[in-house]
């Protein structure tokens, strides 16, 4: 790849993780309430980001999105994950946040496990890996290689990215005050909701359509 391919790729990327989603809620709400929360749900994202690298390399992607209701089947699967996360945040918000050890620690597990799962079953991640991947990577000699590399650049991009957002929001100190947490995760909640409602009422609309 040449240095306009890289420059285009790396704009792609770019906006693709600039878009606001599921991801951007979870980072956001996670390191309002502690660093370690925030760095964890990143590493979560990121794992689950890997995921679809691993299945891209090994050409596993290009063949699920081909295979009749494997991309439904993810869209379902990911609007429940988000309406039952939105609907978890909400029910969290009740409740004051406790900073004893025990909940931080869980807090931090949960961080991850709510990046990992939100980003696995993402149809957003599947179909960046599925259509624009190959735009960049091409045919002939070495198609393997820059796959593997893109592959990398791509988790190593989101690693950066996430790293650089909870950076800013702890610089500017959104995490200190309780009533700002709580804004946030009513807000978080309510972002996941609207999101997983949108997935699921098109999903079902295009499982509906005529010729679908």
């Amino acid at each position: 790849m040449g240095a306009e391919s890289w420059a285009a790729f790396t704009l792609a990327l770019l906006v693709a993780l600039a878009v606001p989603g599921p991801d951007l809620v979870l980072v956001v709400h996670s390191a309002t309430r502690g660093a370690r929360e925030g760095a964890s749900t990143a590493v979560g994202i990121v794992s689950g980001l890997m995921l679809h690298a691993l299945l891209a390399a090994a050409g596993a992607t290009a063949l699920l999105v081909s295979a009749p209701g494997t991309l439904t089947v993810v869209q379902l699967l990911g609007a429940g994950v988000l309406l039952w996360m939105g609907a978890s945040m909400l029910r969290a918000s009740r409740s004051a946040a406790n900073d004893n050890p025990d909940a931080t620690r869980h807090r931090v597990q949960g961080g991850f496990a709510r990046g990992f799962v939100t980003n696995a079953t993402n149809p957003k991640a599947l179909l960046f890996f599925a259509a624009i991947l190959p735009q960049f990577i091409g045919y002939g000699d070495g198609a393997e290689m820059r796959t593997v590399t893109l592959c990398a650049a791509v988790v190593l991009g989101a690693g950066l990215w996430w790293a650089a957002t909870i950076a800013l929001i702890r610089l500017f100190g959104f995490h200190r005050s309780p009533a700002a947490d709580r804004t946030i995760t009513v807000l978080g909640g309510l972002a996941l909701l609207l999101i997983g409602a949108g997935l699921l009422v098109s999903t079902v609309y295009s499982l509906l359509s005529p010729g679908a």
